[in-house]
């Protein structure tokens, strides 16, 4: 499995317009084959930092998802509240669910 981290500054005045936008886009990215889930964070100290992750069932899915129209459609959706950004991809390496659920 593999974690995709946008570690992302949200513009002043942006933040409940771009978590409404982030919802919609997240449930059209978990719809695409491969995907595994999607999270977004929010830095208690800092509410304009954001992490979205997304969880990717191995690197085929995922690239096919990057190199997509309906990535960049998604995105670009995101891109105006974007004050800066810095992503990573990461290889789960082990992952332990607890006994308690949401």
């Amino acid at each position: 499995m593999l974690r995709t981290v946008l570690r992302m500054t949200v513009r002043a005045g942006a933040t409940e317009e771009f978590r409404q936008a982030w919802s919609r886009t997240a449930k059209l990215a978990a719809a695409m084959p491969g995907s595994v889930a999607q999270t977004l964070l929010c830095d208690p100290a800092d509410p304009a930092v954001h992490l979205i992750m997304a969880d990717w069932a191995d690197q085929a899915s995922l690239d096919a998802f990057q190199g997509s129209e309906h990535r960049r459609a998604l995105s670009a959706q995101l891109d105006t509240f974007r004050e800066s950004a810095d992503k990573s991809v990461l290889d789960v390496v082990e992952y332990v669910p607890g006994t308690t659920r949401p």
